[in-house]
């Protein structure tokens, strides 16, 4: 075996597998471990797919008599550990994340990907956004970086950006998007056809994701499951009259949040806030140039 790991230090737990710190050709990894009948194949393929700055490096892939290891890039800590208490071991304790803006455009990039390469993520959420620190290059210059983990539940998805959900409603509740709360009450009901899921519902738990971020580790509909559960489906985001309704993120998080045929796409997303990027280092240029010509005194009212 080419994986190694320490299963006495457990990294993460979630329905589908835990993680380990380990090595890897001797490079320290996160080991994904999941039981041989519970994995399959949608991960690996996936993985293998992908390479981007704000997806979860991918090494290797083994197998034992008893689970699936996976050696993957190590990351400092996931987006929710930001949000423990100050006495909680597991808190992120690390460099200081990038400003927000740049945390969703990472976001919005790395998702971009993970869907122009024919693929939905379908477990959006804090937990599977890990915070990357790399001070390799200079230690006065450390590097944050926000990526995508954990394709357990990934799928492959057809032109139009949909697939037949086989295997029912998957995910964390919380994090589901409407449409996707709708088929768990319809989806054992007697004659109904096979659903189709759609990477819409991958751009609604962003919008949550960027909203959880913005309110300091609350969730925009709600304190509790079975709340945030009927206010999803009602369309009560009961906590977005704490957003400023100034900020450009306010009016970017409501179109992610719409219904599924309004909602805007993870590319529309990219260019918003490349847009937004481009609109703030000319209103700077511009406020710079002011300053400059006042201090030569070609401007002396500044105005």
């Amino acid at each position: 075996m080419e994986i190694q790991y320490n299963r006495a230090v457990p990294l993460g737990e979630g329905g589908y597998g835990s993680v380990f710190p380990g090595t890897f050709q001797g490079r320290e990894v996160a080991v994904k471990r999941v039981l041989l009948n519970k994995a399959n194949d949608n991960e690996e393929e996936a993985l293998k797919k992908l390479d981007h700055p704000n997806i979860v490096k991918f090494y290797h892939v083994e197998c034992n008599d008893d689970f699936k290891l996976f050696a993957l890039e190590l990351c400092e800590a996931s987006l929710d550990q930001i949000f423990l208490g100050p006495n909680d071991p597991k808190k992120y304790k690390g460099p200081k994340l990038p400003y927000h803006f740049e945390v969703f455009s990472q976001l919005a990039s790395g998702l971009e990907y993970i869907h122009s390469k024919n693929l939905i993520h379908r477990d959006i959420k804090p937990e599977n956004v890990l915070i990357s620190v790399d001070s390799s290059t200079n230690t006065q210059d450390v590097k944050v970086t926000m990526k995508w983990a954990d394709f357990g539940l990934s799928r492959t998805v057809n032109e139009r950006g949909t697939f037949t959900m086989t295997s029912g409603v998957r995910g964390t509740k919380t994090w589901y998007a409407p449409e996707l709360l709708k088929l768990l009450q319809e989806f054992q009901t007697i004659g109904q056809p096979q659903p189709r899921g759609t990477v819409k519902s991958d751009i609604f738990a962003l919008g949550l994701v960027f909203a959880y971020l913005m309110l300091n580790g609350k969730h925009i509909y709600g304190s509790n499951e079975i709340e945030i559960f009927n206010n999803i489906l009602a369309g009560e985001a009961i906590n977005l009259n704490k957003l400023e309704q100034s900020h450009y993120a306010y009016d970017l998080v409501t179109k992610m949040l719409k219904n599924e045929a309004d909602r805007i796409s993870s590319s529309t997303i990219v260019e918003r806030l490349k847009s937004e990027q481009n609109k703030h280092s000319y209103l700077n240029n511009l406020s710079l140039d002011k300053s400059k010509r006042k201090v030569e005194n070609l401007d002396p009212t500044g105005s």
